[in-house]
């Protein structure tokens, strides 16, 4: 039961995201605004990365120009060129949503090797990884109200 309403809680999550960013134009997303140091791309890039750490163990789902780009610490200023778009990025989180419901029910139970910022199974992680994903929508949320009123 709990592992559905984790799963539930993605979902939900992720359609919000998808929906809020409907239609807002390239310049919006990668607006780093005064007092912050990321943007509306890192903040998704970084929901997608923090997703493969805390539902597949950091396995190799990704390319490591993601890691690079988007892991906890990581900002916009440091960025190369070799930054995905925030369309492969919305592709691939919708890919990580689909892999995340084939996640078995009797996974969530497993112990994790050791505690990983306080939790101890999988299911635990798996919830904080739905709490993070949460604070940075709101963070998104913030950031195109405050980008699109400054423009």
């Amino acid at each position: 039961m709990g592992s559905q309403l984790i799963k539930k809680q993605f979902a939900v999550t992720r359609k919000n995201i998808l929906s809020l960013l409907e239609g807002v134009s390239p310049e919006v997303l990668d607006v780093v605004p005064e007092g912050f140091n990321n943007n509306i791309h890192w903040q998704i890039g970084h929901i997608l990365t923090a997703g493969e750490l805390f539902l597949f163990n950091g396995q190799k789902n990704l390319p490591e120009n993601y890691g690079q780009h988007f892991a906890g610490g990581t900002k916009p200023a440091d960025w190369t060129n070799d930054v995905p778009s925030v369309e492969d990025i919305l592709v691939k989180l919708q890919e990580q949503l689909e892999r995340i419901n084939q996640i078995s029910d009797d996974s969530f139970e497993i112990e994790l090797e050791k505690p990983f910022i306080g939790n101890k199974t999988v299911g635990e992680l798996a919830a904080f990884g739905a709490f993070h994903e949460s604070l940075h929508l709101g963070q998104i949320q913030i950031l195109k109200r405050l980008i699109e009123l400054q423009k």
